[in-house]
């Protein structure tokens, strides 16, 4: 590739259709087993190659220009451990919403860990690219990973590749306020946390039900229990979503993005509209990644 050409880039957001908190580490992270699914909501992130340093500029968003945003972070980490003496700027078009349980900012640093091999010819596989991706965050990995949709274990970074929904469509509502990820697993109590019998690994025909029409009461999020405590219109949002004749409806992540998974799209576009008039610029229609 021509190093004056620019690198286009789409990364996609995620969903957790299943989202179980095991047990609290004794380094303090949690024990997750957790099935996630990217969808064709993307930021766009465009890599110019450049002499030397790291540089970024976020459109669409208000988000710190500088190491401490994710995607700057691991253009940094990159170039430490590739020992390449090069530099990058980065073009950051945000079209996931921000501290929203949809993994954009992790979605973000693994596509930028992805272009920036591609771009200077490095040569890292997939598998160092998700260590390197770790070093970040722990959704990073599933991000760098070829998987459309996967199971998550171990803090989330243990990926087990499982096959991607079909044949639907989700419809995003985000409230318009964040919720730390943080915040809402230090607020998480025991009693909160599932049984391992009740999760993935004990029943495996929830997975089966992937490429079914039927939806209902095969996902559930342990987090939704510690952030609607405190955020109740969630329950609210999900209700509305399950009236208008979504299959099923979750908060995704820590939240406080909520989604509907519909069958029809017309059904899908028609509550999209409807809920535009309450949440204006804050509602989406996607549908499921399935590279497979």
């Amino acid at each position: 590739m021509d190093k004056e050409d620019i690198l286009h880039i789409q990364a996609p957001a995620k969903v957790n259709l299943f989202l179980s908190v095991l047990s609290r580490r004794a380094d303090g992270y949690h024990e997750l087993s957790t099935w996630m699914q990217k969808l064709d909501l993307a930021d766009r992130i465009s890599l110019q190659p450049t002499s030397f340093g790291v540089k970024i500029q976020c459109l669409g968003a208000n988000l710190p220009e500088d190491e401490n945003n994710l995607a700057c972070k691991a253009a940094r980490i990159f170039f430490k451990k590739t020992r390449i003496k090069a530099g990058v700027a980065i073009f950051l078009e945000k079209k996931i919403p921000i501290a929203a349980g949809l993994g954009g900012g992790s979605s973000d640093a693994a596509a930028v860990l992805l272009g920036l091999n591609t771009l200077y010819e490095a040569g890292l596989t997939r598998v160092e690219l998700m260590e390197i991706g770790l070093l970040l965050g722990a959704d990073v990995p599933f991000f760098v990973a070829d998987y459309s949709a996967a199971l998550a274990t171990g803090i989330g970074e243990k990926l087990q590749k499982k096959n991607a929904l079909t044949d639907c469509w989700f419809v995003l509502v985000n409230p318009g306020f964040s919720v730390s990820t943080k915040w809402a697993y230090e607020n998480l109590v025991p009693v909160q946390m599932s049984n391992f019998a009740l999760t993935i690994e004990g029943n495996p025909d929830i997975l089966s039900r992937s490429t079914e029409s039927d939806f209902s009461g095969s996902f559930f999020n342990d987090l939704e229990k510690v952030t609607i405590s405190r955020y109740p219109e969630i329950e609210v949002l999900k209700k509305k979503l399950i009236d208008a004749g979504a299959s099923a409806s979750l908060m995704s992540g820590s939240g406080p993005t909520v989604f509907g998974i519909f069958t029809d799209f017309e059904r899908a576009d028609a509550v999209k509209e409807n809920l535009e008039k309450d949440f204006p610029g804050r509602v989406f229609l996607t549908c499921p990644l399935h590279s497979e």
